[in-house]
């Protein structure tokens, strides 16, 4: 028998929203706040969803919101603090500003994790997107290291990490030109 393995979805919305000028995860677009967005696309893929925000203004979509254990580090000290608090086999993680991504995504990227401990989308330019991933708990070590070290980039936590890469193009049946295209800015958000 094949024992089930528990999903975890995390919607990192602990950003600055410096450039967006107000709370992003809040912003209307099409009718619904961008973080909306985000909880739809993970909803029915994952056991619990919950949300890492150091603000009290996410409360009422009445899942657990996650504030940072180590201040002003970025989305890895959120995605750390998530996965401290909750413990899962893997985690789904999409933050707040990419309000395009479809479920069927996560679902490729879940299929394909096989050994590995991450797997991440990367769009048609060959830009790395792991805040569109599946990490799994055996990240958690690693991630803590890299937060002690003062290391809280991305980019270079990837290269720490036995990982995947998953290709979007429009060889996927659920493909869309801007599906990873995230809103850091309302100008960016108006060219989604």
């Amino acid at each position: 028998m094949i024992e089930k393995k528990k999903t975890v979805g995390i919607v990192l919305s602990g950003g600055k929203s410096s450039r967006m000028g107000t709370e992003k995860g809040l912003v209307q677009w099409k009718g619904k706040a961008l973080i909306e967005y985000a909880v739809d696309c993970l909803r029915n893929i994952c056991d619990s969803i919950i949300i890492s925000s150091n603000k009290t203004c996410y409360n009422h979509l009445n899942f657990p919101v996650v504030k940072d254990e180590i201040a002003n580090c970025g989305p890895i000290g959120g995605i750390y603090s998530c996965m401290k608090n909750i413990r899962a086999d893997y985690y789904f993680i999409v933050s707040c500003d990419v309000p395009n991504v479809p479920a069927d995504l996560f679902n490729d990227l879940f299929r394909n994790i096989g050994d590995s401990d991450l797997i991440y989308a990367v769009d048609e330019s060959g830009k790395k997107q792991p805040l569109v991933a599946v990490y799994s708990f055996a990240c958690l070590p690693i991630i803590e290291e890299q937060l002690l070290k003062g290391n809280f980039k991305m980019m270079k936590l990837l290269d720490l990490i036995q990982h995947k890469e998953f290709y979007v193009s429009a060889k996927l049946k659920y493909f869309t030109p801007n599906m990873l295209s995230n809103a850091n800015s309302p100008d960016e958000l108006q060219k989604l």
